[in-house]
């Protein structure tokens, strides 16, 4: 059988994968483990019946995107849906990329911001973190000076190391390049951060929905879009809806890659009963921080290397004298793996470990800047306590 000619560099992309093995404990995806709050469970059952699917949704998701301008106060043509915030970002890629243009993106970062570069035919212009994973907003401006990409990607709080930066970091940004800027916003509502611009004229109530967040500039440049999701901390992942915040100038080049009824009537429904009552998350979201903080204490006592996080998720690394003893623990039961670092394998023996155990972590051990790192997911909190539990005895086990 004849072979097929596929588009010039596709073969360089890997596939994105995360392990779907069986598991008790599934926190390796950063979803949500909530199901939906008993009252937008019950508003939502009741839509479902008479639900028009033989319909098509509407055409740009209209409904949803003035239910966040109005809560915003904005203009529905400063919002966009997609697909998830990932489609958006997508988007963004080939509306601003193209061949011979370069898109800027944090590295350690998501690793889908190279693909997307890659399938707009860009060239990918990867701008490095600080050693503890932050953003150094006079470095970025001076690699956009010298690289002079066609848009540039900021990830805050950062995935997989979840630092946060301050609002005044990225406004530092914004105000001094030159490129389209995205600004991936999927952890924000964890990160509890302040700060709005002192010219905002809106209500009170207004302003507390933005603080900390580049949302609170949207008036003032016009050189970026905000790009949010429910699949974080409105556990709607598997209905994959996000939105995109922006001027009316860079939403409209954004809106022309959209196709037409890109989003699923039934998930714009659910995102905008979700979007109508999202004080109920509050609860729910505090708790998360909480847990998050909580484990965050557990793991640095236990010798682990806790990365800065923001979010909903930690990124944990074996180090030192306990780094050592799970490396020769690796070796001695699965064998010597001459190609590995200790601090690989260190990591390596705890994931297997815990996935032994019927626990199923993001499995970073291999990566260049992060190696034997693992990224924990916040669950429940018996889950969690689970995790620290099968954590504590492994690390305890190595040390005794």
């Amino acid at each position: 059988m004849a072979g097929f000619n596929a588009r010039t560099g596709l073969e360089e992309i890997e596939e994105y994968a995360v392990e779907h093995v069986a598991a008790d404990i599934i926190i390796n995806a950063n979803e949500s483990n909530y199901g939906l709050p008993r009252p937008i469970e019950q508003s939502v059952a009741a839509k479902l019946a008479g639900f028009p699917f033989n319909r098509y949704p509407p055409m740009q998701a209209e409904t949803l995107c003035e239910l966040i301008a109005e809560d915003l106060a904005l203009d529905a043509d400063n919002i966009r849906i997609g697909n998830g915030s990932s489609e958006l970002l997508q988007m963004a890629c080939y509306a601003f990329g193209g061949s011979g243009r370069k898109i800027a993106f944090p590295y350690p970062s998501f690793s889908m911001y190279g693909v997307y570069t890659k399938l707009a035919d860009s060239i990918a212009a990867p701008y490095p973190l600080t050693i503890a994973g932050y953003i150094d907003p006079d470095k970025v401006i001076e690699f956009c000076e010298a690289q002079q990409p066609a848009l540039l990607i900021v990830c805050n709080p950062n995935n997989p190391t979840g630092n946060y930066n301050p609002l005044e970091a990225m406004e530092k940004i914004l105000a001094n390049v030159s490129c389209p800027v995205v600004m991936d916003e999927a952890y924000m509502e964890f990160a509890k951060g302040s700060g709005v611009d002192p010219q905002d004229l809106r209500p009170l109530n207004k302003l507390k929905l933005v603080a900390g967040s580049t949302l609170a500039l949207t008036a003032k440049y016009s050189n970026f879009m905000c790009l949010r999701t429910f699949s974080k901390a409105y556990g709607l992942a598997g209905l994959r809806v996000g939105y995109a915040v922006g001027s009316a100038g860079i939403m409209r080049i954004l809106g022309k890659t959209l196709l037409p009824y890109h989003v699923n009537a039934w998930s714009l429904v659910v995102a905008e009963e979700v979007y109508r009552q999202k004080d109920v998350y509050k609860e729910r979201i505090e708790t998360i921080t909480e847990q998050r903080e909580l484990l965050r204490e557990q793991f640095e006592q236990l010798g682990l290397k806790v990365w800065p996080s923001a979010t909903n998720f930690l990124t944990i690394c074996p180090q030192g004298r306990l780094a050592k003893h799970l490396a020769v623990a690796f070796s001695k039961e699965y064998g010597p793996q001459g190609d590995k670092t200790e601090q690989m394998l260190a990591g390596m023996y705890l994931y297997r470990k815990l996935l032994a155990n019927k626990i199923l972590v993001r499995d970073y051990t291999g990566h260049p800047v992060l190696q034997g790192c693992l990224r924990i997911t916040m669950g429940l909190p018996q889950e969690n306590a689970e995790v620290a539990l099968q954590l504590s005895r492994l690390c305890g086990e190595e040390e005794a």
